[in-house]
């Protein structure tokens, strides 16, 4: 069975990558990542990168077949940043 060409493109970019470097860097609103060993890890990978205060707005998996009988698990999850007009503190009182 031959492999279809966008197969060997997934092929040849995670072997050229290696795993270390398998997470994809943020971009505004979402973050993905993978694993190649099942959907949790790479969710969990994902959230990891989540910025402090970000709200979890939606998550999304997909199964990539890297080769025969070898499947990379990719999440993105999207979410919302942190309010930055979040209201600020009243000053202490005078004594």
């Amino acid at each position: 069975m031959p492999v279809s060409r966008p197969h060997l493109l997934l092929l040849a970019l995670f072997g050229a990558v290696g795993l270390p470097l398998l997470s994809a860097p943020a971009r505004a609103g979402s973050v993905t990542a993978s694993s190649i060993w099942d959907q949790s890890n790479a969710l969990e990978r994902a959230r990891e990168q989540l910025p402090a205060g970000a709200t979890v707005t939606a998550e999304r998996c997909q199964e990539v077949e890297v080769g025969i009988g070898n499947i990379r698990y990719l999440c993105t999850v999207e979410f919302q940043p942190a309010s930055e007009t979040s209201p600020a503190p009243s000053p202490a009182p005078s004594p």
